[in-house]
Order: C-alpha cells, then sequence, then structure tokens
C-alpha cells in the first residue's frame, strides 16, 4: 500500500473524491478497506478519515463507512496483538504510552479504556495494540470501542459533509467544537491522567 499517495489524496478531497468515484459502485469498500488499513498500520490520524468519509458519502453515509472500516481494523490489531503478545508486549511496554494505560487499567479497569476513545488527541488506534496485551474479552473490547468511537467519528462525518455543502454554520460550530475540547484535553492532560491513575478509593 503506497501510503504517500493516499497522503496525497486526504490533502486533496476533491482530488479523493474522484479516485474514489472511479471504483463505482465498489467505491464503499474501497474507502472501508483504506480505513481499515489506516487503523491497522495508523500512519495517519484517525481523525482525518473520519471527516474525509463524511465529504465523500454525506454525514450519514461517511460515518457507516467510517465505522465499519474502523471495526473491522480494530478488531485486526487487537487480534495481532493477542496472537503476537510474547513478541510484541516487550516493545510496546518501553512506550510512555502503554506504561500509563497499564497504570489506568489498573486503577480504573475498563472505564480508563473507554474514556481515552473518546477523548480527541488521544492515539487511539495503539490503544487498540495496546489492549489487545490485557486479558480482556474481545466481544467487551469491540463493544467499548465502538461505542467509544461514535460521538467522534459521527461529528468529523458531519463535519466533512458540512465543508462538501458548503454549509459554513455547522463547518464552524463542529471545527470550533472539536478544537475547544481538543484544547480542554491537552491543557488539561496531566489532571485527567493524575485521574485516572489514580486509586479510587480515595476519590470521593
Amino acid at each position: 500500500m503506497d501510503f504517500s499517495r493516499w497522503w496525497a489524496l486526504l490533502r486533496n478531497p476533491e482530488a479523493l473524491r474522484t479516485w474514489v468515484e472511479g471504483f463505482g459502485a465498489l467505491g464503499p469498500l474501497v474507502f472501508i478497506f483504506l480505513q481499515a488499513l489506516q487503523v491497522v498500520f495508523a500512519p495517519l490520524p484517525g481523525e482525518i478519515t473520519g471527516f474525509v468519509a463524511g465529504y465523500l458519502f454525506g454525514a450519514f453515509w461517511g460515518f457507516l463507512y467510517a465505522m465499519v472500516g474502523i471495526v473491522i481494523g480494530a478488531s485486526v490489531a487487537f487480534g495481532l496483538a493477542r496472537k503476537f503478545r510474547k513478541i510484541m508486549a516487550p516493545r510496546l511496554s518501553r512506550s510512555p504510552y502503554f506504561r500509563r494505560l497499564e497504570r489506568f487499567m489498573q486503577r480504573r479497569g475498563l472505564l480508563a479504556a473507554f474514556i481515552c476513545y473518546l477523548f480527541p488527541g488521544f492515539p487511539k488506534d495503539y490503544l487498540n495494540y495496546f489492549l489487545g496485551l490485557f486479558p480482556i474479552p474481545f466481544k467487551v473490547f469491540l463493544i467499548l470501542m465502538t461505542v467509544g468511537r461514535v460521538p467522534g467519528t459521527l461529528a468529523l462525518a458531519i463535519q466533512g459533509d458540512s465543508l462538501y455543502e458548503r454549509d459554513w454554520f455547522t463547518f464552524t460550530l463542529l471545527g470550533g467544537l472539536s478544537l475547544a475540547l481538543f484544547l480542554i484535553f491537552y491543557l488539561k492532560r496531566e489532571a485527567f491522567y493524575q485521574y485516572l491513575g489514580n486509586d479510587s478509593s480515595r476519590v470521593s
């Protein structure tokens, strides 16, 4: 897969739209495949593809196709981590994200993972691999990952659709809200990490 070409297309939504439409009825399947690859290999922030999905297919179908690709890609990533746990664990354990997640999971359980999926800016594609190293049933992972990804993916699809439709009010409103949430997470990230890392018995 030529990710440099994929990245170039993502930077030019009109060119990407033309490229996807060239596949005719298979266009949605092509996008779902690319979305799944993006999640597995994580070369780009997942927020980009969610936005592009709305631009290409509209809010509803863009959201649906993006979520299908996300679910497939996340399931593959989780399965790879689970299958090759002995190989991947030593490497991922050197990551500060993994060490933090391990601490969060010890303190807050699955709530920590769910909150991480909800917050913008957190590396969600890598989180799929991290969770595969924990003794979490696949069905439980699938539910918390899917529910956690729905709000952000839906908002991005609506924003992408509003750009294509030149609905500047919706585009600006959602863009402003997304930026505000990202800034809140970024500025308060240490307090957020401290909350997840604290023993729940100490929290009133």
